[in-house]
């Protein structure tokens, strides 16, 4: 590649060529009149001090033109935005420095090389109908793709291209701006979501308002009713005892209407679980928020007690999971039970982690509803799921203990909850070594010690059913 010429080369080429044209159009000065010699000089002067002029011109214009040039290469590399200059076949022609920073390459490295190198194969198609119809119509609407950087998560960008033309309209190269858009993402997610907690608190607003109207309005003027019916009823003689029996039916549709509407407003009410999410990170939290809900929409007592720790190994599944079997546990509680303390309960134990839902009401006879509702088999089927065993304890007027025993594997809760304390048998069931008897047995103990803890103890602190168990020695 030859050198460029530089400034003294220009010079002497530029004199020589002056040279060789006065050689030929020399004139012959020793025979010319003083008077045209002295014109000729005249000029000569003149000539050179336009010159002169001229030169002086042309510097301060080439000074102004380096500084403008400088300028623009400084807004070019400065800007907020990267700048491609490319062919119809998407070849980087010229590139900014923000570009060269978005794309993770130097310039040198850059030119030439095609823009699709970068752009995720998912959106290759889309990029090159953009280019193309900005070649095409001269202008191209924004394309936003994703760049395959090689990084962990591809970085969503858009790209805006206009077409540079000539003279006879063609278009010879396109000018696209590159433009990283990832915050501009997140904070379009972030106002959906906004935008539907939004619609999840009007729906609330607007439920709690039919709850209200319904209950200062459509009950109150079922009250008003049924005492209306009750004065007539005790008005009538008892002689007339068709009547009296009729109104008496009457009263008591007129309370299953009402205990219906009592059940809408609750529904009405009743507001979501807490999300997977929440429950993940504070499921001690969501267990209070949920019990209460209960408690007040039922107008019962909930106690609830979390061992320090006791959610710490939990994965978001499992603690989701154990929310439902409280929730499901409270509500059958609350249907059938007529408690007036209900205690919910997470314990760490040996390594496990136990759900207990207590309550002091009217209990059970289990074999008496051995063929009764899916509830409880659906509850037991949901522990299974999540590799926990779910067992009830209840008599009449004894009240029930839900109990479900999630075994954490080993290192998930070390050295939490109390010690282990395996019981002395040489006597292995059939099918199990003395470490299976002693670990089933074992759990046998925990779960009947805290079936069996008085309320007015808490049940984070009560004894387990030390009695029962002997130390290693």
């Amino acid at each position: 590649m030859a050198k460029t010429p530089d400034r003294s080369t220009k010079v002497t080429a530029l004199r020589r060529q002056a040279e060789e044209q006065l050689r030929v159009a020399k004139r012959d000065v020793a025979a010319m009149p003083i008077k045209d010699v002295q014109q000729l000089v005249h000029e000569l002067q003149v000539h050179q001090i336009e010159l002169e002029l001229q030169n002086e011109e042309l510097r301060c214009a080439q000074v102004a033109l380096e500084a403008a040039r400088d300028r623009y290469m400084a807004l070019y590399d400065c800007a907020p935005v990267g700048y491609l200059t490319l062919d119809l076949r998407g070849t980087i022609l010229g590139v900014n420095l923000p570009a060269c920073a978005m794309l993770g390459v130097n310039r040198k490295d850059l030119l030439g090389e095609p823009v699709l190198r970068f752009v995720a194969r998912k959106d290759q198609a889309a990029f090159l109908l953009h280019l193309r119809e900005a070649f095409a119509r001269g202008f191209s609407p924004v394309c936003e793709v994703d760049l395959d950087l090689q990084q962990a998560a591809p970085v969503p960008v858009q790209f805006e291209s206009v077409a540079m033309q000539d003279e006879e309209g063609q278009s010879l190269h396109v000018l696209t701006a590159l433009q990283n858009i990832m915050e501009r993402k997140r904070a379009d997610a972030l106002l959906w979501e906004q935008q539907r907690e939004l619609e999840r608190q009007r729906s609330l607003a607007q439920r709690m308002k039919l709850s209200h109207d319904l209950h200062d309005g459509m009950l109150q003027s079922l009250y008003a009713i049924g005492l209306g019916l009750e004065r007539c009823k005790l008005s009538l003689p008892k002689s007339q005892g068709t009547a009296v029996g009729m109104l008496a039916q009457g009263i008591g549709a007129l309370n299953e209407a009402m205990g219906e509407v009592r059940i809408f407003m609750r529904e009405l009410e009743s507001k979501p679980l807490p999300t997977a999410a929440q429950v993940e990170s504070d499921l001690p939290a969501s267990l209070r928020v949920m019990a209460g809900m209960l408690a007040r929409l039922h107008g019962q007592t909930v106690r609830v007690s979390v061992d320090d720790g006791a959610a710490a190994g939990l994965s978001q599944a499992q603690s989701l999971e154990l929310l439902r079997l409280a929730k499901e546990a409270l509500s059958n509680n609350f249907r059938h039970a007529k408690a007036t303390v209900v205690q919910v309960s997470l314990l760490l134990r040996k390594g496990s982690v136990f759900l207990v839902v207590r309550d002091n009401g009217t209990g059970y006879d289990r074999k008496a509803r051995s063929t009764g509702g899916h509830g409880l088999v659906n509850m037991a089927a949901r522990a299974a799921s999540l590799g926990a065993m779910l067992s009830v304890r209840s008599a009449p007027q004894q009240g029930t203990c839900l109990v479900v025993n999630l075994s954490m594997p080993q290192g998930r809760h070390a050295g939490a909850g109390q010690e282990d304390c395996p019981l002395r048998t040489h006597e292995p069931r059939a099918g199990g070594s003395r470490r299976d008897t002693t670990a089933t047995l074992q759990t046998e103990v925990l779960r009947d010690s805290l079936c069996a803890c008085p309320f007015d103890e808490v049940p984070s602190t009560c004894a387990l059913g030390e009695e029962a168990v002997e130390r290693e020695g």
